[in-house]
């Protein structure tokens, strides 16, 4: 009976053929796997000159000289995916065998003890061989010779960006190129299982709030598993602070990268259980801290975890109805986020509340829910101080105690309306109030010079100088303008002042009439420039007179013997 076939993995021979397309070829990516071979050589400095060819135009020559071990034997340079290292540098670092090959487009020169190699790119793809030669006097450590098609200052920036968070000292013409502590400006700082942890508003070098390098590998910056928590309090400001976090890497052998260039971060067990320890790390940082604005989700984590945070801080936006249009102010004033210290009067409003404009016209004019109004946070939810709260979750419109409906609307102004609110508290059933409102206006209409607008018979604005509580023209407007955003659309300043032209000449047909609605139309037609010219005139008295029968109008400046 024959043996039952076997297969098993193997590495083909014509894989050396695309060695040339492992690596990017970009010029951090060679500075990096060259230092890195320095580094595990266990040099202390990397001597770097850079020369313009004399004969090619953007092409450099780079010499590379490294004081660490040296190389025994050339050919380990040139096995690809053998790595020769010690039993050390292998437990730690987990070395691939490839680097080197980051040089494969060029032809190198490498000198070590009193040996020599040129490796041209047949070479290295295994197409030709070529002899060690042996040099009259050994050198110390390594030293490497290649050609690059790279301009002197693009190579330089490369390195200068490299060798920034590089362990080694790097000198570049003889002078060490600057180097910084990549997790400067932490505000707390953890080593986990080979990897240092550092946690910051904001670190001090080169650092984005969005799409940072967060991991460094020994000057390799890779842009990994990010990790951030809004909530910590700081006396410069009520806006809690986002705290970031950035990994330094000191054992590499336990994350795995992405070869062979290592760009990205294996997600394997390690690093889903290292992701954990370090959000642990982040909330015994605010463990410390003590006072936070981390949401519940992240605060019933960190139990679980078996840190005990306070719950958070009382950080609430004071509430205002919400304009139409998002880029304008409320019309009651501005929302501002407040640290509270007493939340017994606190109400909270639900977002998307049906009928807020009304709502707070009749909080302006004196009604009360028996608390102070602020927005509702949901990742607040689940906090004890914020779930025993009132909160406000609907209102309904009523006419002289009938339920609004637009399409049964009649002409006749109400005696009376009311605003009826919703109240849920916890443990409690729903609670209803109704408040008086001089004024309802239907929120959110975006279709133009459609308003719903009802005040009540005798209402505060029936005066002549159209004077109220409140400005009811920004109201109106607050509660219904939405521009277009079309791309034919006028501008957000001619939407505006069209808008606002329209919703006066409403405010003063409803209230005042069609006299006062002509009046003020012809108020606005006298602008800026025109009441400048008139006195510079000396006009003190404008007519306009139609002749009987005529269509258009005469105007006469008394003072001037100009007619229009």
């Amino acid at each position: 009976m024959s043996s039952p076939e076997t297969v098993s993995g193997r590495t083909s021979p014509r894989l050396l053929d695309k060695a040339d397309r492992l690596f990017r070829n970009d010029d951090a990516s060679v500075w990096i796997e060259i230092l890195q071979n320095a580094r595990r050589a266990n040099s202390t400095v990397v001597d770097i000159t850079i020369e313009e060819h004399p004969c090619q135009q953007s092409t450099s020559i780079v010499t590379v000289h490294d004081n660490g071990c040296g190389i025994s034997n050339f050919q380990d340079l040139l096995t690809l995916g053998e790595s020769r290292w010690s039993d050390n540098t292998n437990a730690q670092e987990d070395p691939a065998g490839m680097g080197f090959f980051a040089l494969c487009r060029s032809e190198v020169s490498v000198e070590s003890g009193k040996q020599s190699v040129t490796i041209t790119p047949s070479v290295f793809l295994g197409q030709s061989a070529t002899e060690v030669i042996s040099l009259p006097e050994p050198v110390q450590g390594t030293r490497i010779r290649f050609t690059r098609d790279s301009a002197k200052q693009q190579l330089i920036h490369a390195l200068e960006r490299v060798t920034e968070f590089y362990t080694v000292e790097v000198r570049l013409d003889g002078n060490p190129l600057p180097r910084h502590d990549f997790l400067d400006g932490s505000l707390y700082r953890e080593e986990i299982d080979g990897i240092e942890v550092g946690f910051a508003t904001q670190f001090r070098w080169g650092h984005r709030s969005y799409s940072d390098e967060n991991w460094n590998f020994y000057g390799a910056r890779i842009r990994g598993a990010e990790l951030a928590f809004t909530g910590l309090l700081r006396p410069d400001r009520v806006q809690p602070h986002t705290v970031y976090a950035r990994f330094n890497v000191l054992d590499t052998a336990r994350v795995k990268l992405q070869l062979p260039d290592r760009k990205s971060i294996i997600e394997d067990q390690f690093s889903a259980e290292f992701l954990l320890k370090a959000r642990a790390a982040a909330y015994r940082f605010f463990q410390n801290e003590g006072k936070h604005a981390l949401g519940f989700k992240y605060w019933k984590e960190a139990r679980a975890l078996g840190i005990t945070l306070p719950e958070a801080a009382c950080l609430l936006t004071n509430w205002h109805a919400k304009p139409a249009d998002d880029n304008a102010e409320p019309t009651f004033g501005r929302c501002e986020l407040k640290v509270l210290t007493d939340v017994s009067r606190i109400v909270l409003v639900d977002t998307n509340l049906e009928n807020r404009h009304t709502f707070e016209a009749a909080i302006a004019c004196g009604a009360s829910v028996d608390g102070d109004l602020y927005f509702e946070e949901p990742e607040f939810s689940g906090y004890t101080w914020y779930d025993n709260r009132p909160r406000v979750v609907d209102t309904e419109i009523f006419l002289d105690g009938i339920a609004f409906d637009r399409k049964t609307l009649s002409a006749n102004r109400p005696k009376k309306i009311e605003v009826e609110v919703a109240i849920e508290h916890a443990n409690a059933p729903e609670r209803r109030a109704r408040l008086n409102t001089p004024v309802h206006v239907e929120s959110d209409s975006s279709i133009w010079y459609d308003f719903c607008f009802i005040a009540v018979e005798n209402s505060p604005w029936d005066n002549a100088n159209l004077t109220g509580p409140f400005s009811i023209v920004d109201f109106m407007i607050g509660a219904t303008f939405c521009p277009s955003d079309d791309a034919e659309a006028d501008s957000w300043e001619t939407q505006s002042d069209r808008y606002e032209e329209e919703v006066r000449r409403e405010a003063n047909a409803y209230f005042r009439g069609p006299k006062a609605t002509l009046l003020a139309i012809l108020k606005d037609a006298l602008d800026y420039r025109a009441c400048t010219l008139a006195e510079g005139l000396n006009i003190h008295e404008i007519r306009f007179t139609r002749a009987e029968g005529a269509q258009r109008w005469s105007v006469n400046l008394v003072g001037c013997q100009e007619t229009a």
